[in-house]
């Protein structure tokens, strides 16, 4: 697993000059590129990583499906950074929408294509294409409803995270699975949801308390920090809840900053949803602990939870 992220790399780079024929495409997507690769291939080495666990062979084409999990990110989060309009320093937001959604749309049919020009058995390569096909659909719903910010309860926003962001750390574990065995292994599916669904709290307790376009306050976004933040407000905040209703606008509550965060640290919603956090990261260190692999196999997957 050492020269994984340098292997990944360079099937991600060989991909789009092999398939993105058109300067301009090519030019603008290699940018885009250069920003993933200053993420750490969380995917890619998940993929990866279950191919070798379950018994995968020495096929150095399985970087080049771990390099589809992280192309199929890619096109994701240009797509929905397109829709949010909240994450100006990407470099793709520095582009014309339409030039974007081009790329966006071109990353996120190249996955496919890279998983079946490899040379796995082709009953394998047709499976992995489908669990990609699958859980990127998946993912897709969860964004629909995101975007909609249709999340009322808790379950509501748990049904969210498990079909958005869950749904991409389960494609990137079973592609590796189903190509190292050509099954299914819905522990797999289980433990990378719990994995997901932490990483997805963590992330929304940050864009709670960074105060900048990529705030959930200002923009009103429906989380798990938000939600109990919301309830647990007494009458007199009550307008919280107008904001987040509508009834106040931005300009009406931008000089509350240090008032929402004082509501934030005294209704307990850090320490609520932390907990939270904390719950699932500990779920899935009890599942992986159930597996039945080597040890040095989950120590390298409890690492994925640190």
């Amino acid at each position: 697993m050492e020269r994984c992220g340098e292997m990944i790399e360079a099937e991600l780079r060989s991909s789009l000059q092999n398939y993105f024929h058109m300067t301009q495409l090519y030019e603008h997507a290699i940018l885009c590129l250069e920003n993933k690769l200053q993420e750490s291939m969380l995917l890619g080495k998940m993929t990866v990583l279950h191919y070798r666990m379950f018994g995968g062979t020495d096929h150095e084409d399985i970087y080049r499906v771990a390099a589809a999990a992280e192309m199929m990110m890619l096109s994701l989060d240009i797509i929905d950074d397109i829709q949010d309009k909240d994450n100006e320093k990407m470099v793709w937001n520095q582009f014309p929408p339409e030039i974007a959604l081009n790329i966006g749309i071109g990353l996120l049919t190249l996955p496919v294509e890279m998983i079946l020009s490899t040379s796995f058995p082709p009953e394998r390569k047709l499976q992995a294409a489908r669990v990609l096909s699958q859980e990127v659909l998946i993912a897709i719903n969860g964004q629909m409803r995101d975007l909609f910010n249709d999340i009322h309860t808790e379950e509501d926003y748990m049904i969210m995270v498990s079909q958005k962001s869950a749904a991409l750390l389960v494609a990137a574990s079973m592609l590796g699975t189903v190509l190292a065995t050509g099954e299914w292994i819905e522990g797999v599916k289980l433990y990378t949801e719990e994995l997901g669904i932490a990483a997805q709290i963590k992330n929304d307790i940050r864009d709670l308390l960074n105060w900048d376009h990529k705030n959930d306050f200002i923009n009103r976004k429906k989380t798990l920090p938000t939600l109990y933040l919301l309830q647990s407000v007494s009458d007199k905040d009550r307008w919280i809840v107008d904001y987040y209703e509508g009834r106040l606008l931005f300009e009406d509550i931008m000089q509350r900053k240090s008032e929402i965060e004082s509501l934030i640290e005294s209704t307990g919603t850090l320490l609520y949803t932390s907990v939270r956090m904390k719950t699932h990261y500990y779920r899935y260190l009890e599942l992986i602990e159930q597996l039945n692999v080597e040890p040095h196999w989950k120590e390298q997957m409890l690492a994925f939870a640190e």
